[in-house]
């Protein structure tokens, strides 16, 4: 029975190569992992909104730490220490207060906490791994050669049809061929 989840997620990314895959990713790669492991947590969340609803304590529970799994590993993954991450919330969440925060209604009145005057947020500054790389340059590079792809092979296209629809007037294409031989 394992006590440190962070290690275990660490263990699987190593084995199933999520690691050394980010870590020859480039900038716009990054970025689109990060969209794609929250997408993965709501998907992970509305499993489990479903299984609250079918009452199915089973997939509560997986569903539960399936958003675990997935945020730590998503932490581990981009190289951010999430012991260290863990201990700076939780150091944080040690110094609020019970009491209403009015705009989370709580209607079954157990201790909600709140976070008292002069409450000081968790840094994580040193802590943020490679996540900054996925907000490089190389992202807008990358885009605009897509861009530039997808507009080279429209162009192409375009050029086909043209050839097709002059090839009927003349053979030698002319940027006035339809004009000058419809007449």
């Amino acid at each position: 029975m394992s006590a440190d989840w962070v290690n275990d997620i660490n263990r699987m990314q190593n084995k199933y190569g999520v690691r050394e895959w980010v870590n020859h990713a480039t900038p716009f790669q990054l970025k689109k992992y990060l969209e794609f492991r929250l997408k993965f947590i709501k998907e992970e969340y509305d499993e489990t909104r479903e299984a609250i609803i079918m009452e199915d304590s089973e997939e509560i529970v997986d569903g539960l730490i399936d958003i675990c799994v997935v945020a730590i590993g998503t932490l581990d993954a981009m190289g951010v220490n999430a012991h260290t991450a863990w201990d700076n919330v939780f150091e944080a969440n040690m110094t609020k207060e019970v009491g209403v925060k009015e705009s989370r209604p709580n209607p079954l009145g157990i201790p909600d906490l709140i976070k008292p005057e002069g409450w000081t947020a968790p840094s994580h500054e040193n802590n943020h791994g490679i996540i900054p790389t996925a907000f490089e340059p190389d992202v807008d590079e990358e885009l605009e050669e897509l861009i530039a792809e997808n507009i080279k092979k429209k162009a192409m296209e375009a050029n086909v049809a043209r050839t097709e629809i002059s090839g009927k007037y003349n053979t030698k294409w002319t940027p006035d061929a339809v004009e000058k031989y419809n007449a």
